[in-house]
């Protein structure tokens, strides 16, 4: 016997999220429930690692309302319903940073918090950045970029963390894997 959902039920729903139980049966045959978040905008989010033509990864700082603090990330926002993922990828890029990538390419997918939501994460590397200005828009006003040398991003890292300041779990993984395909 496999898993299977019976049924989502939604439990309750906002402007951008949606509370649902999920029933499910499991592999031995037992009735089950899971309580999960879904966007109502779609899962698709994209996130970029940005690095400069002379080896610095750009970093964002913004407040994050979930969490009561600034948080240290990476470029990252979701899929517009009438764009592809790249696409996606560079506009968050340039909204969020003010730099235009003249290379972009996938790196990996794969759900950000299986046990959570339903939102599915797509990594780009971004090089041949070309620094065009940051616009201020609503959503953007406030985010302080940062350009960190990308061998120094660790003892940086644990600088803004004794600072108080929070960082995103996700970008160390992707710095090490970063490390890693770019070692000669």
């Amino acid at each position: 016997m496999k898993d299977e959902i019976i049924r989502t039920r939604t439990i309750s729903k906002g402007k951008f999220l949606e509370l649902v139980n999920i029933d499910w049966i499991d592999s031995e045959g037992n009735a089950r429930r899971w309580e999960a978040v879904k966007r109502t905008t779609g899962t698709d989010i994209v996130s970029v690692i940005p690095i400069t033509d002379n080896g610095k990864i750009i970093l964002i700082e913004q407040f994050r309302p979930p969490v009561n603090g600034k948080v240290i990330e990476f470029p990252a926002g979701l899929r517009d319903e009438d764009e592809n993922l790249q696409v996606s990828a560079l506009r968050e890029l340039e909204e969020e940073t003010g730099y235009q990538a003249g290379k972009i390419r996938k790196l990996f997918a794969g759900p950000v918090s299986a046990g959570l939501s339903s939102e599915f994460l797509t990594v780009f590397l971004a090089t041949d950045l070309k620094f065009i200005g940051k616009k201020d828009g609503r959503e953007e006003r406030g985010i302080i970029v940062y350009e960190i040398p990308l061998e120094e991003t660790d003892e940086w890292l644990k600088g803004k963390e004794d600072e108080g300041m929070l960082v995103d779990v996700k970008i160390r993984g992707h710095i090490s894997y970063i490390k890693n395909i770019l070692a000669p």
